[in-house]
């Protein structure tokens, strides 16, 4: 719809909406969104969003997917986000300038995660991705990693000296034999 601004848009049944969807919209502000005080589920993806400072409390928020905006202030973002949605355990950050998925190395992405698991418990999933809760220690993923490559090694170790057994190896027994006889197809029926 291109909005610029919430009140643009009336609804009578404000106060009952639970789930509310504003993307791909010019909205640069969340003042309006105190109009929506029982959201549950918040979708502000593809706008010009860049701090929450301004956005009311929501207390009911559980899921909030703000991809391709412009936050740019990592510590601001939390604190927001601690201070204004209490309950809030599904986030989506995906392309946006503090979030580091797309954009930066595989370490940063790490580190990006452990502080958000670190400074917001309750998150059961970040960017799309479960969270679990041992990602907050950041040695977590370089034990995880070492652990991944021990299993492949010992599964070499047990796979050494043996030969599994292919199909489409295997040399065939019998020839092909034709469906259709062509013997007597020279031989005409009155000499048979």
């Amino acid at each position: 719809m291109k909005l610029k601004d919430l009140s643009e848009q009336t609804q009578e049944s404000q106060p009952t909406i639970k789930h509310l969807d504003v993307s791909s919209n010019l909205l640069k502000s969340g003042k309006e969104l105190a109009m929506f005080p029982n959201l549950e589920t918040l979708i502000i993806d593809n706008n010009y969003f860049f701090r929450l400072d301004d956005f009311p409390v929501l207390p009911n928020l559980i899921t909030l997917s703000a991809n391709k905006n412009t936050f740019n202030n990592f510590d601001m973002f939390i604190q927001h986000c601690k201070e204004k949605f209490p309950r809030l355990s599904h986030l989506s950050l995906i392309k946006n300038p503090i979030c580091p998925m797309f954009t930066q190395g595989e370490e940063e992405n790490i580190n990006y995660r452990a502080k958000f698991i670190q400074e917001l418990p309750q998150l059961k999933n970040l960017d799309g991705t479960p969270v679990n809760p041992l990602e907050a220690d950041p040695n977590f993923q370089k034990l995880q990693q070492q652990a991944k490559q021990q299993q492949v090694q010992n599964y070499d170790e047990q796979k050494r000296g043996t030969i599994d057994y292919n199909a489409k190896y295997q040399k065939p027994n019998s020839k092909t034999v034709k469906t259709k006889s062509e013997g007597n197809r020279f031989v005409k029926n009155t000499h048979l």
